[in-house]
């Protein structure tokens, strides 16, 4: 499988399923071409480029791809994803959930979160796994559901496997709950929007007052104490010029080791206050900017739809794996589709559960779902981003109208895009090629 890519005046010749690259003129992008073929007899010269292209392995047959296993008929689950509550201390101009929004907010009750819980820790051991997962996520804060999130954390531990335990967080913490957090959750990922001028401006607290001075004292912790993390940065068009600062800031002020870059994308809040990120080239622009900064202190930075390091027949686990449940029961496929009222709820909510554990699923609704997925991935073929992105993310590329999951919009351009400075970055650090080695 082959690529030949246009880049500013030249092109990245690209063997994805070798993890094998380098640019070249039109004239090596053409004679590679003709080298496709099967018969040894087009490859039998000694020019230059045949001898350049032999010791690169150029001709070696692609690696098959480890195709992700089938998606199972029955639906086991092993990850456990809990919406506690759609309550928020924060009201985030561009949030997919309307989080903290107007409205009396709801908690899910502790029965239905144990039984959730009990049903992937039994599917986990009945799988043969050492460790289940348990995630807190959702439209919500979390620790706005403060008790329930300790009693939960507490009844996984005493779990007959052990149980791996992550929140998703704004990291808007009490001190009391900054000291309980660092001795009962393996894992965090926390959304920073960086400088304190922008996260004040995108991240306000529920009173108007900014956030960041809480969220600094909460990263200073989790470092002291070696907490493993992750930062998300939202990006919108008022601060999308400001990613390199915003990088720089990151790697100066925390110990993360990856933060992960995402524009703002047109959902819940976002939608309805225009707060989606439109400036699209500009964005990959100033991604790859803040790239330069991030590997240059020896930090992973990305972008979910451009993963060239990565080979993959499927976007995410999530549909496959969790068992995602809303604060009154609803089984999702998407930890952002979080609410019934969501855009996107016909296509992502297959049923319910049952605070006794009974798994309510609509019939056909799952299967439908992952039938989309599978026709947009195949008509992604032909794409070079096609395995890394497998389709891309449903949550992002599924429109709620008929035949909406198969239109190819102005994200696919902006994954092909970084994809496409990456691999040039990837090549510029290998000396020239790229062998799977830098990433």
């Amino acid at each position: 499988e082959l690529y030949t890519v246009p880049y500013k005046d030249k092109v990245i010749i690209y063997r994805p399923l070798r993890q094998l690259a380098f640019i070249g003129n039109r004239a090596m992008a053409k004679l590679c071409q003709t080298f496709r073929g099967p018969d040894p007899a087009a490859r039998s010269t000694d020019t230059e480029a045949d001898i350049f292209l032999r010791s690169i392995g150029f001709f070696e047959a692609d690696e098959p791809l480890a195709d992700a296993a089938p998606v199972p008929d029955q639906f086991l689950p092993t990850v456990c994803v809990l919406f506690l509550t759609d309550a928020c201390n924060l009201r985030c101009i561009y949030c997919y959930a309307h989080g903290g929004g107007a409205g009396v907010p709801s908690e899910m009750p502790l029965p239905l979160a144990r039984a959730a819980i009990d049903t992937v820790c039994r599917n986990a051991m009945q799988q043969g796994h050492e460790s289940f997962s348990l995630c807190f996520h959702g439209g919500g804060e979390p620790t706005m559901a403060w008790q329930a999130l300790k009693e939960c954390v507490a009844y996984a531990r005493k779990s007959p496997l052990r149980a791996k335990i992550n929140l998703t967080s704004n990291g808007v913490w009490t001190e009391a709950q900054r000291a309980w957090m660092l001795g009962a959750i393996d894992e965090t990922s926390l959304s920073v929007d960086g400088l304190p001028s922008i996260k004040d401006a995108q991240r306000p607290r529920k009173s108007g007052r900014g956030s960041h001075g809480s969220v600094a004292r909460t990263l200073r912790a989790l470092d002291t104490k070696g907490t493993a993390y992750g930062v998300r940065v939202t990006v919108t068009d008022h601060s999308i010029t400001r990613i390199p600062e915003i990088v720089g800031y990151l790697c100066r002020e925390t110990g993360a080791p990856a933060f992960q870059v995402e524009p703002a994308f047109a959902h819940g809040r976002a939608r309805l206050d225009r707060a989606a990120l439109r400036q699209q080239a500009d964005f990959a622009e100033y991604f790859m900017d803040g790239y330069v900064i991030a590997t240059n202190h020896r930090r992973h930075m990305y972008y979910s739809g451009a993963r060239p390091w990565l080979l993959t027949s499927r976007f995410c686990e999530a549909y496959v794996s969790a068992l995602i449940v809303g604060q009154d029961g609803f089984l999702t496929a998407c930890y952002e589709i979080c609410n019934r009222e969501h855009e996107l709820a016909n296509d992502f909510i297959f049923g319910d559960m049952e605070a006794s554990g009974v798994l309510r699923l609509t019939p056909g609704a799952r299967e439908g779902f992952l039938a989309k997925i599978e026709e947009r991935r195949q008509g992604c073929k032909g794409c070079f981003c096609f395995h890394h992105c497998a389709g891309d993310c449903p949550s992002k590329t599924f429109s709620g109208v008929a035949a909406g999951h198969l239109a190819h919009g102005s994200r696919c351009e902006l994954n092909r895009t970084i994809t496409k400075e990456l691999l040039a970055r990837y090549i510029e650090e290998g000396g020239g090629v790229w062998r799977g080695d830098v990433a």
